[in-house]
């Protein structure tokens, strides 16, 4: 089976695609260039949220080095074909042409821009990228964030889905969510998240080595999409003043139950 890998070049997105390298199939990269893992705020930000932000994204730079180390898209395709690109370039001509000459039988696609024609022509009828998210409830940007913002941290997990040309609606192959434990701050549920996720890709890649097979499900409803644009520094203030990042220690504490959503399970 040939595999077309879809990446950002963050060690999050390479972290999760060496499993479909070590998966044994015959692989092919586009791998799109990132922004920088540690933001700055935007300007004319309030002092007290460019102190929330700073924490924030240096907190997520450390605890996903951490846990993924730190990768290098040189490193981790150095042993298949790859192209690289700017986020302008993606849904070019010229990783069309790549595609095609590569004629992969599925395309696994995580990190990226929205994938559109030209490329997206080009690309087979599976084409599975891995959303953090949960689709339908928290589609689009920052969908790791946003559940702690609504105090809704158990809906903080991950979807396996079919694309479209539009953001996060495909259909659904697996959907799952990590074992919230007291202590975690919400960088140590994201990480999880993308663990639990890289568990179950490769028990579904050998899924569909056994079965030539993935059965997946439509999207009941149109859910919340959440654009790059939304999210503001003030809106930390909910995570670290409101609950200095023990969130999960406050459900525990206070014996609310996080009831867990109904999700897709494409494994079991």
């Amino acid at each position: 089976m040939k595999i077309l890998i879809i990446s950002g070049s963050h060690s999050r997105h390479l972290y999760i695609h060496k499993a479909v390298l070590q998966s044994g199939h015959e692989c092919a990269a586009i791998v799109m260039e990132r922004e920088d893992i540690i933001p700055k705020p935007p300007e004319k930000t309030l002092l007290r949220d460019v102190k929330n932000f700073n924490l924030h994204f240096k907190e997520r730079f450390y605890k996903e080095k951490k846990a993924f180390g730190d990768l290098n898209s040189d490193d981790v395709f150095k042993d298949i074909l790859v192209k690289k690109c700017k986020p302008g370039d993606l849904n070019s001509f010229e990783m069309s042409k790549f595609v095609d000459e590569f004629s992969p039988d599925i395309a696994f696609i995580f990190g990226v821009d929205i994938i559109k024609d030209p490329l997206m022509r080009s690309l087979p009828n599976i084409k599975v990228n891995l959303h953090l998210g949960l689709s339908p409830w928290y589609k689009g940007s920052a969908t790791l964030f946003w559940p702690f913002y609504f105090v809704q941290p158990h809906y903080a997990g991950v979807t396996f889905h079919n694309i479209t040309k539009f953001a996060d609606a495909g259909d659904i192959l697996h959907q799952c969510v990590p074992k919230l434990s007291k202590g975690d701050g919400i960088h140590d549920v994201s990480v999880k998240a993308v663990i639990k996720a890289k568990d179950d890709l490769i028990k579904l890649l050998e899924i569909y080595s056994a079965t030539k097979k993935w059965n997946f499900f439509k999207q009941k409803t149109t859910g919340r999409l959440f654009l790059t644009t939304d999210f503001k520094p003030f809106h930390l203030r909910v995570i670290y003043d409101l609950f200095d990042n023990k969130m999960i220690d406050f459900f525990y504490e206070n014996k609310i139950h996080m009831k867990t959503p109904r999700i897709i399970d494409g494994i079991n």
